[in-house]
């Protein structure tokens, strides 16, 4: 890790490889320095070898795209979700989006990055989720649709577009 200094020179240097490497798309190696846990959110510190400055991803408990997130992080190091604080000490891969850092593992569950089909599983993934909160009919459906592969589901989605579009036909001829 950097020093800190007060040398100007030094404080420009740093500004203009910050500015550097805080490119869309730029791929970084970070060192998690410290992982904070409370019962609201987990805090990750990341600090670089190019900056004195060090970098903190949020994850909120509350929103299941977060917690998604940090299973996918801990899963990646070979960790439990309730092991993030094992975390602390390693190395992780970045991605600089125009939002910030974000780790590699955890693209896929990034707002506007991952592909799309990365994308559509993610966000099927978490109404799953969020769906499995509701009543037992709408348990076992969730249990059903989490067992079918992309294939399978592509498919129902079409299935049940045409027989919406066949409904909406069939309402504006009766």
């Amino acid at each position: 890790m950097a020093h800190a200094s007060t040398d100007p020179t030094t404080e420009k240097y740093e500004l203009l490889t910050a500015k550097q490497k805080e490119r869309d798309g730029n791929t970084e190696t970070a060192i998690v320095e410290h992982v904070y846990v409370s019962n609201e959110q987990v805090v990750l510190t990341l600090a670089f070898d190019w900056t004195t400055d060090s970098k903190r991803l949020v994850y909120e408990l509350d929103d299941d795209r977060d917690v998604r997130k940090l299973e996918s992080l801990t899963d990646d190091h070979g960790f439990e979700f309730a092991q993030v604080g094992h975390l602390e000490g390693l190395s992780l891969t970045v991605r600089y989006t125009g939002r910030g850092w974000v780790p590699i593992s955890t693209l896929a569950y990034t707002e506007g990055e991952g592909s799309v089909t990365e994308t559509f599983r993610t966000e099927l993934e978490l109404l799953a989720r969020e769906l499995a909160r509701s009543p037992g009919y709408l348990r076992r459906f969730v249990a059903w649709a989490r067992s079918l592969s992309m294939k399978q589901t592509v498919i129902a989605v079409i299935i049940v577009k045409k027989i919406i579009v066949i409904a909406l036909v069939a309402g504006m001829v009766l």
